[in-house]
């Protein structure tokens, strides 16, 4: 199904489900337009009551006329809070509706295209995007119906109730009025598009920044970064007085045509008036409504400019949501039990819009409940491996296999559901210890976090804790160290109890000493499940059935510890240099 069918598709959902408020919001809506053009008619009549011998002026008609007015302010105030309540309240629910779409649309969308987005886009589409959508459904539909409405309506009161003529002559120079607000709507649109990309890329700067403090502290970047943010703000800043000095020109100009309609009213009705052709009441009666049609125009810019808006940022958001996603197919509960022996066949894969190889004809057999070490110089591939067992990226045909069957036609759910990855960045919620060790299991018992979190080694870190399991970690875990971020992240995962557990360089943060004492653990505990250990230290998978070496996308290298030790490779030089450098305390 192509982009523009599923957006039709979810759109039509939308007003499926909330559609039917438009209908009494546009009926309560005209009505507010009709009673509104009543207002000036009333003031008329009730100026020609007193426009007379002060002995023949009848007071109780202009007590009704004033009567007549206050009805008109509370029947537009009725009205007016009764289409507000559909209309403006129906553009909050597709807010929270393409919040939604969005939401579930990025969790859909594979790795490999949000590996390559900025997340100051992402949240650029989540906040300002949405929004301006929803001003688009919202006030652009309910000022453009209601500013239509009353205007037509202004319009037939001064043809009918005063004069054609006099309201011809001084509409005349109502159509520059729109030709300008045209003209000077789409530059405005062009510059807002410019506003929404420098919004972008600053969000994007300061979530670096909020992200990578520790590390422009401990480099001392800190006047570095406030330049290259300077720079883009001021950018930004500049590009934003750009526009409000684009969108200021358009209520000037019109301000100064509709005085031009106004001299035009005032020198030809007032002439009618003295020549006796128009009362004095219908000349009010005319200023009135035309008031009435210089408001819609007046905002006419105004509507055109959030349109503007609005149509920019759901074509912002169509390149989210017309993203081709997973699969449905890669959701599915699998229909019998994923598990067994690993077979990768000659498998070789290259990310999109690259030219070289990630993995090169690799080929390797990883029986059930066995332990297999990764190890090679960064770049090399074996994160990419990781990847495709678990399916993050499309697995080549006939490559990978689990239990004797091809991982392509396996759901990726199922993969993943009989897995546990821990990579090597911990990542952490803004939670709780416990909410992040029961990330993958929310029913799980305090004895099953505390027994996820002995077996990480973590479990007397946590004690020491303020709040112990109920200690808030921070943004991705700022309030922790390094080696406790991998250790929480390494218990999130074995809380589960999968069937393959992949550690991806997870313990690098902490000393050989915890390291040691995990993987012992892990090795009593996890007896008869499949193990992947991915490691730039060797120490890590010495212990391993078979370990193999990356180097360029190819196994370089494959065997025991000493196998590999005695062939004096690649494999032996890195563990002794590794064991020349000695033990390392856990990264803070």
């Amino acid at each position: 199904m192509c982009g523009r069918e599923q957006e039709k598709i979810m759109m039509k959902r939308f007003f499926k489900k909330h559609g039917w408020r438009y209908i009494p919001g546009f009926l309560f809506l005209l009505i507010s337009s009709y009673i509104t053009t009543l207002a000036p008619i009333a003031l008329g009549h009730a100026i020609d009551y007193m426009d007379m011998d002060v002995a023949l002026i009848d007071q109780s008609k202009v007590y009704r006329q004033a009567f007549y007015i206050i009805l008109i302010a509370i029947g537009v105030f009725i009205t007016r809070y009764i289409w507000r309540y559909f209309i403006i309240g129906n553009s909050r629910f597709l807010e929270n509706f393409l919040r939604e779409e969005l939401f579930v649309k990025l969790e859909n969308l594979p790795v490999s295209f949000l590996s390559k987005q900025r997340s100051g886009d992402l949240m650029a589409y989540a906040v300002n995007d949405v929004g301006a959508v929803r001003m688009t459904f919202g006030q652009v539909i309910a000022m453009s119906v209601s500013g239509l409405s009353t205007a037509v309506m202004a319009i037939y009161s001064m043809v009918t109730k005063v004069d054609p003529k006099l309201t011809l002559l001084a509409l005349l120079p109502v159509p520059v009025a729109v030709f300008v607000i045209v003209k000077l709507g789409g530059i405005v649109r062009r510059k807002f598009r410019y506003v929404q990309s420098l919004f972008s890329e600053l969000s994007g700067e300061v979530n670096e920044t909020i992200m990578g403090v520790q590390v422009i502290k401990s480099f001392a970047k800190e006047e570095e970064r406030l330049d290259e943010f300077s720079d883009i703000s001021k950018t930004m800043y500049d590009a934003n007085v750009n526009l409000a000095d684009t969108s200021s020109l358009i209520w000037p100009s019109i301000s100064v045509i509709f005085g031009l309609c106004y001299a035009i009213g005032l020198i030809v009705g007032g002439h009618m008036v003295l020549a006796g052709k128009l009362s004095l009441g219908a000349l009010v009666t005319f200023n009135g409504s035309l008031l009435l049609v210089q408001q819609p125009v007046m905002s006419l810019g105004r509507i055109i400019n959030m349109l503007q808006r609005g149509l920019a940022s759901y074509k912002r958001l169509q390149v989210i949501l017309n993203q081709p996603g997973i699969p449905e197919k890669e959701m599915e509960d699998a229909q019998e039990p994923v598990g067994g022996d690993i077979d990768i066949k000659d498998l070789t894969f290259r990310y999109p819009e690259t030219e070289n190889n990630a993995l090169d004809h690799i080929s390797l057999h990883l029986p059930k409940g066995a332990t297999l070490g990764v190890v090679g110089p960064t770049g090399s591939g074996k994160t990419t491996l990781m990847h495709l067992l678990l399916k993050m990226y499309p697995v080549p045909e006939r490559s990978v296999y689990i239990g004797g069957t091809d991982i392509t036609e396996i759901p990726a759910k199922a993969v993943r559901e009989q897995a546990g990855f821990v990579p090597q960045d911990g990542f952490l919620f803004s939670a709780s210890v416990r909410d992040n060790i029961k990330f993958y299991q929310p029913g799980a018992t305090d004895e099953d976090i505390v027994r996820a979190a002995k077996l990480a080694s973590v479990h007397d870190d946590i004690a020491s804790f303020p709040d112990g399991y109920d200690t808030q970690v921070g943004e991705r875990g700022t309030h922790l160290s390094g080696g406790q971020k991998q250790r929480i992240a390494l218990a999130r995962a074995l809380i589960r109890n999968p069937q393959l557990l992949i550690l991806d360089d997870t313990l690098s943060a902490v000393d050989n000493h915890t390291e040691q004492q995990i993987l012992t653990r892990l090795s009593d505990y996890y007896d008869g499940k499949t193990t992947v250990i991915v490691s730039h230290r060797l120490s890590a998978v010495k212990h391993a059935q078979e370990i193999i070496f990356i180097k360029d996308g190819q196994i370089a290298e494959r065997g025991t510890h000493d196998q590999l030790m005695a062939q004096n490779g690649l494999y032996a030089q890195m563990y002794l240099q590794q064991e020349e450098g000695g033990d390392c305390d856990e990264k803070k």
